[in-house]
């Protein structure tokens, strides 16, 4: 049998997030609430997604999941990697979100786009004494959907202005803001494929972060010049021949 190493879609990769220690019962109960969600009313928004749903004798709950929003400091340094992977850019150009990307993001933020479990918050108004509630899991199955056909409602929920990033980023870069890739290359070495499936590694070492937005190739380049200077100092003249 031939294993399938497809990458996981956007909404299989939240499923994963979100249906971690929930009960299989639970969860299928879910899947028959979603008819009674009012798809217009779904609302997402930075740090949250909210809906209502219909309970049982028509009442009406207000559902709803948060999820921190990515630091403002961060988006300086993105820009400038983004600046270096043409391809990244065309991809979200068209709203979609590359794992390059969620791994940029990981290693600058310290946490990828697709957020921790422990980091997902919910709350619904119904009196359903198990948590998360069918209305919970039902809500997490519609935004799953809904990120298959609009990945960019991912990067809203966790406050990234997709417009104003990329703007920024297909601005020429300042002169002497990175190398030059060599070879004429259209992406940054250091990035990721998109097709491997694993565990993003959000730790760098000081060096690595340093070639990653390029902030030492300057010290490198005079550090190198000055070893030369010194070489050639250093070297013995050529000894002149004796006169007859």
């Amino acid at each position: 049998m031939t294993r399938d190493k497809r990458p996981p879609s956007m909404g299989e990769r939240w499923r994963r997030i979100t249906s971690q220690g929930v009960d299989t019962n639970e969860l299928e109960r879910a899947l028959v609430s979603l008819p009674a969600i009012r798809n217009p009313r779904l609302r997402i928004q930075p740090g949250s997604i909210m809906a209502e749903m219909e309970g049982s004798m028509g009442a009406l709950h207000e559902v709803s999941v948060h999820v921190p929003m990515l630091s403002s400091k961060i988006w300086p340094q993105v820009v400038r990697v983004m600046r270096r992977s043409a391809s990244m850019l065309e991809q979200m150009t068209q709203g979609l979100v590359p794992r390059s990307f969620d791994r940029l993001i990981a290693r600058i933020a310290g946490e990828p786009v697709f957020p921790e479990p422990r980091r997902v918050t919910s709350a619904c108004t119904c009196s359903e004494q198990e948590r998360p509630c069918r209305h919970i899991l039902a809500l997490h199955e519609l935004f799953a959907r809904r990120i298959e056909e609009r990945p960019y409602e991912l990067l809203v929920l966790r406050g990234i202005d997709l417009r104003q990033l990329l703007d920024e980023a297909s601005r020429p870069a300042e002169p002497g803001e990175h190398p030059p890739l060599s070879f004429g290359a259209r992406e940054e070495p250091i990035l990721f494929p998109d097709c491997e499936d694993v565990d993003l590694d959000v730790a760098l070492a000081i060096g690595q972060v340093r070639n990653l937005l390029g902030s030492h190739q300057a010290n490198k380049v005079q550090a190198i010049a000055a070893a030369i200077d010194a070489l050639r100092r250093e070297e013995p003249s050529e000894p002149t021949e004796p006169l007859v």
